[in-house]
């Protein structure tokens, strides 16, 4: 799928945690966006007059089926160029996008469960991959494991919880490797929860977080007959 450029105006901004914010872009021209589910895009960052605009690339995370109107997510803590350049930019402004970018798409996988596994905002092309095939009727097993650090990191919590009413398929476990004593949840990274899983051969499995989770995982699915591994990397760690 080639890329091209749209103007789109920000329809609003929501910190979802102190680090985490969710950017929405109402897509103005060419009014729709088409996309697969797991894509990116990049937003134009300007830089001075005499010097083309810098690409600064985020997943979205919804679902292809919102054209017109789509979502990212941006580390408010940051300190990169478009972290700094997003920070300033404030809704009913306009920005210049280009895309959608990236392979880390659905496959075609039709005789596999399906394993979801993220840390950080490593979540955000997960969650439009899966998005995508709940609202799409797909009924095979989807499992998704989230690593995140601490309760005070936690984010998209209730939508997942109420997936798994909404959408038999659908199983969500989020684990904290940093857990506090209140935490009644799991504790411990996504790779424990991996180990403690039977069975592991029968999934295809999508894979987005920071390197080292991502070599971990990697390695842990190979050991265990997993051939079916999708990967995206985030610099973002667990």
């Amino acid at each position: 799928m080639s890329w091209q450029s749209y103007r789109v105006k920000i329809a609003s901004v929501r910190m979802l945690v102190p680090d985490v914010s969710e950017l929405t872009l109402t897509v103005v021209d060419p009014p729709a966006l088409t996309f697969q589910p797991g894509q990116a895009i990049a937003i134009a960052v300007p830089t001075s007059h005499s010097e083309a605009p810098i690409r600064r690339y985020y997943s979205l995370t919804s679902a292809p089926s919102s054209s017109n109107r789509v979502c990212l997510l941006f580390d408010q803590g940051e300190q990169g160029i478009g972290s700094e350049y997003l920070r300033n930019q404030s809704v009913g402004q306009e920005l210049v996008i280009q895309g959608p970018f990236g392979s880390f798409c659905l496959q075609d996988d039709p005789d596999r469960e399906l394993l979801f596994i993220a840390t950080g905002t490593g979540i955000a092309p997960i969650r439009s991959m899966i998005a995508s095939m709940l609202e799409n009727g797909r009924s095979q097993p989807v499992t998704l494991l989230w690593g995140l650090r601490r309760e005070s990191d936690i984010y998209f919590f209730e939508e997942f919880e109420s997936w798994t009413v909404q959408y038999p398929q659908f199983s969500f476990t989020l684990t904290l490797s940093q857990g506090g004593n209140q935490w009644p949840g799991h504790k411990g990274r996504v790779t424990q929860l991996l180990r403690d899983m039977k069975n592991l051969e029968r999934y295809a499995v999508y894979v987005c977080g920071g390197r080292k989770m991502v070599r971990e995982v990697t390695a842990l699915l190979h050991q265990r007959g997993v051939t079916r591994i999708y990967r995206e990397r985030h610099h973002e760690s667990e």
